[in-house]
């Protein structure tokens, strides 16, 4: 098929008491896609963990062989490449409605291959930061006997997060542009120590403004349960780049369960200046919890995505569940997949699901397939 994006990669993780060690490979078996090779990837993370006086240490280490061909431009890129971080932070709470953490830390990475005229090169970059929440909530006698509402209890959480890392692009004329930034519509990590694309890093200096509404009720068997779910978000860019706005898009979503048989949720993300829609998602879900499911969905990106989902799940015995799925591109004018199948269950061990599917555009698939998927549910 002329346009093909396979992915061919390999990882392995070990969990102990408050630590992972992962294994990590990706491939590049074809001649014609461009692919970031890990060959491979081993990283040990430390999870948050207390270390006295009230601060809570992290810390991750890792050794990549990375490489890259260009194809048809350029050399091969290739680059052993160690990194470290290590941070520090230090929850306080003047009040129960109010927690303030500090937070500084550090990474380090070496490349023993680099380029512009260097053998190797090593990095040291900080950062400086801290994170706050503000919890407030208030409880209101309301009832309803059509919704089993009983009570309800509104939650609002004011977050702050400050980074502020100088001359994060140092060294960018030595480093081997392999872990660089991807497209992505979400909104990026501000943490150093959680940044990926750590090739190709720059400018951070960036204050993070969030607000979380939860509006909840009595649950009929024990606790709460939500009923609407309403979150903001939009980063205010202390220090710009070349092209970059000083606020952000504004990111929201809100989820609506009235019911347990139906589900509401959206996603929005608007101009900050303009207040224009740049991309929208929904979901409606409507389902009995036990025999059968239907979903409505959609997925919008400005100028380029329009997307229509229809999805039937139908139980038919303990073992066997049949689906269908449809999606409609308004953009192309045309029906990019149909699909339908079978769900499997084998003693309670094994999920086999079985499906054939007629796709249509460029897209990794070709115009018609089958498809056979295995999940271990337990061991």
């Amino acid at each position: 098929y002329p346009v093909q994006q396979p992915d061919s990669f390999f990882e392995g993780v070990y969990a102990g008491d408050n630590y992972y060690l992962d294994l990590f490979t990706r491939l590049a078996p074809n001649n014609f896609e461009l692919v970031q090779e890990r060959l491979p990837e081993l990283r040990f993370d430390l999870v948050p963990t207390p270390i006295g006086g009230g601060f809570n240490e992290r810390f991750s280490a890792g050794f990549a062989a990375l490489e890259e061909d260009s194809l048809f431009s350029g050399p091969t890129l290739r680059s052993d490449r160690f990194d470290a971080f290590y941070s520090l932070d230090r929850p306080i709470h003047p009040t129960e409605w109010l927690s303030i953490t500090p937070v500084a830390g550090g990474r380090l990475t070496y490349y023993e291959k680099a380029v512009g005229g260097r053998q190797d090169y090593t990095r040291w970059l900080g950062e400086v930061g801290v994170d706050a929440e503000l919890r407030t909530s208030g409880a209101f006698d309301y009832h309803n006997a059509l919704w089993n509402i009983d009570g309800l209890r509104h939650l609002l959480t004011p977050k702050l997060s400050y980074r502020y890392i100088p001359e994060i692009d140092r060294g960018e004329a030595y480093i081997p542009p392999i872990g660089r930034r991807v497209f992505s519509t979400d909104l990026q990590p501000i943490e150093l120590g959680t940044m990926r694309n750590i090739d190709d890093l720059h400018g951070t200096h960036v204050l993070r403004l969030g607000l979380d509404n939860i509006l909840q009720t009595r649950d009929a068997g024990y606790g709460s349960r939500d009923l609407v779910t309403f979150n903001l978000a939009s980063d205010l860019n202390i220090s710009t780049e070349p092209g970059q706005h000083r606020w952000s898009d504004v990111y929201n979503e809100l989820a609506i369960t009235p019911a347990s048989w139906l589900r509401l949720s959206l996603f929005e993300r608007l101009s900050a200046r303009t207040f224009g829609l740049h991309e929208f998602n929904s979901r409606f879900e409507f389902s009995d919890h036990e025999w059968w499911t239907v979903r409505l969905s959609s997925n919008y990106l400005q100028h380029q995505i329009e997307e229509y989902f229809l999805e039937y799940d139908q139980r038919v015995n303990e073992v066997w569940r049949g689906f269908v799925r449809v999606r409609y591109d308004a953009l192309a004018n045309r029906w990019n997949e149909l699909s339908f199948g079978l769900r499997q269950n084998l003693q309670n061990t094994w999920s086999v699901r079985y499906a054939v599917s007629w796709n249509h555009g460029q897209q990794r698939e070709a115009s018609f397939g089958l498809n056979v998927m295995v999940d271990l549910i337990r061991f």
